[in-house]
C-alpha cells in the first residue's frame, strides 16, 4: 500500500475538518463519502471532487477501496457505524463521543478486544503543540503539584435565537455541548493526569432557547444544552471546573488555567501560552512552542479543525507502516468509557439537582476548614 484511501461518513465535520486534513496529505486520498441522502452524498461529491457518492454507510464500508473510515454523524448513530466498520475490518476513527451510553461503549470495547485495525476517537486536541506543551511541564515538575484546572470555552452558534432546528439542538444526537465540548475538556483532563479517578460532579446544563422552528416550520422544543458548566473533583486533591456557553453574544473563546503549588499556567487564543512561577509572583513568562502552523499562531482557524492538521499526517503514516507507534497518544474505546462516565455524571447531577459521587474512598477525607 503506498496511499491510504479514506471514506468520509457524515457531510458536516467530516468536510470541515476531515476532508480538508487528510487532503493536505500527499500519501491519503479521499475516494468515498456518505450523506444524510444519496442526493446529498452525490452534492458533497460533486462539490469537493470525491469519485464516490454512497448511498449509506454499509456501502461505503463494503468498499474494498476504502482503508479508512472516519465517522462523522449525529452520535446516536456511532454504535452502528463502528460496529459495521469493523466487521468489515477497515481502519476507522469516530468523532466524540463514541456513544451517551456507558453499555453501548463496553460493549464496543469487547468488540475491539485484539482487534488489528485502528480504532480510535477522535480527541485532535492531544495533537495540538500548545497541549502538548502543556502536558510536558505538568509532567517535569514545573508547576509542582497541580490541585485545580479551569477549562473555558466559549462560541456564538446557538447564539441566534431563530436559528431554524437541526439535529445538534436534539439530546440523542447531539447532546449540546456536553457531549460537543465537555467532552473535549474531559480527555485534556485524561490526557494531561492519565485518567485521575473521579470523585464527585456537580453540573449545570440549559438550553437557553428552549425551542426552535424545524424546516417544516413546527416548533420543536430543544433539551440539548447551549450551557454546561461543572466543577468535578478528583483523587489526589485535584480539582476541575468546567464553563461551556454556545450562546455567546461577544464572539469566540478558549481558555485554559492550571493551578499548581509552584506555579500557573494559561492558555488563550490571544495571548497562547504564559507561565507564572511562585519563585517571581507576578512575573511572566511566554512559552515558546515550536511546529504551530502559522494560521493558528494568528487566530484564523478553530483549534479544533485546526488541531486536526497535526493529527491526520500520524494516522496516515501508522496505517502505512503498520506501526502505530505514530498515535499512541490517540484517545482509544476504554478511554471513551472514562470519558462517557463523567459526562453522564453532569447529565445526572444537572437533571436532578444533586452532586453525584463516583467513589468514595476514604483516602480523599480531608479535615481541612
Amino acid at each position: 500500500m503506498n496511499k491510504v484511501r479514506i471514506g468520509i461518513i457524515g457531510t458536516g465535520v467530516g468536510i470541515r475538518t476531515h476532508l480538508s486534513g487528510f487532503r493536505s496529505i500527499e500519501q491519503a486520498e479521499v475516494v468515498a463519502i456518505v450523506g444524510s441522502s444519496l442526493a446529498r452524498s452525490q452534492e458533497f461529491a460533486t462539490k469537493h471532487n470525491i469519485p464516490f457518492a454512497c448511498a449509506n454507510y454499509k456501502e461505503l464500508c463494503n468498499r474494498s477501496d476504502v482503508d479508512l473510515v472516519c465517522i462523522t454523524t449525529p452520535n446516536r448513530l456511532h454504535k452502528k457505524e463502528v460496529e459495521y466498520a469493523i466487521k468489515q475490518g477497515k481502519h476507522l476513527i469516530c468523532e466524540k463521543p463514541l456513544s451517551d451510553n456507558i453499555e453501548e461503549v463496553s460493549e464496543l470495547i469487547s468488540l475491539t478486544n485484539g482487534y488489528k485495525k485502528i480504532a480510535i476517537v477522535d480527541h485532535q486536541l492531544r495533537y495540538n503543540p500548545y497541549i502538548q506543551k502543556i502536558k510536558e511541564l505538568i509532567e517535569n515538575g514545573v508547576l509542582g503539584k497541580v490541585y485545580t484546572i479551569k477549562l473555558n470555552q466559549q462560541g456564538t452558534g446557538f447564539a441566534n435565537p431563530n436559528a431554524s432546528w437541526n439535529w445538534s439542538f436534539e439530546g440523542e444526537s447531539g447532546g449540546g455541548v456536553r457531549l460537543a465540548m465537555a467532552s473535549h475538556f474531559t480527555d485534556l483532563i485524561q490526557y494531561w493526569f492519565n485518567s485521575p479517578s473521579i470523585i464527585s460532579v456537580q453540573g449545570f446544563l440549559n438550553p437557553i432557547t428552549k425551542s426552535r422552528i424545524d424546516n417544516k416550520g413546527n416548533i420543536r422544543n430543544v433539551n440539548a444544552c447551549t450551557v454546561c458548566n461543572a466543577q468535578i473533583n478528583f483523587a489526589n486533591e485535584l480539582s476541575a471546573q468546567y464553563t461551556i456557553n454556545a450562546g455567546s453574544y461577544s464572539g469566540s473563546r478558549f481558555d485554559i488555567q492550571i493551578f499548581g503549588d509552584n506555579g500557573e499556567l494559561t492558555f488563550s487564543l490571544q495571548d497562547k501560552l504564559e507561565l507564572y512561577l511562585r519563585s517571581s509572583i507576578g512575573s511572566k513568562q511566554i512559552v515558546d512552542v515550536s511546529n504551530v502552523f502559522q494560521d493558528e499562531k494568528e487566530n484564523k482557524i478553530s483549534i479544533f479543525s485546526g488541531s486536526f492538521r497535526y493529527f491526520a499526517p500520524l494516522i496516515i503514516e501508522a496505517i502505512l507502516s503498520g506501526n502505530y507507534d505514530p498515535i499512541k497518544l490517540s484517545a482509544n474505546f476504554i478511554d471513551a468509557k472514562y470519558n462517557v462516565s463523567l459526562l453522564n455524571a453532569i447529565k445526572e447531577s444537572a437533571n436532578c439537582v444533586k452532586i453525584v459521587t463516583l467513589s468514595k474512598d476514604k483516602e480523599n477525607c480531608n479535615d481541612y476548614v
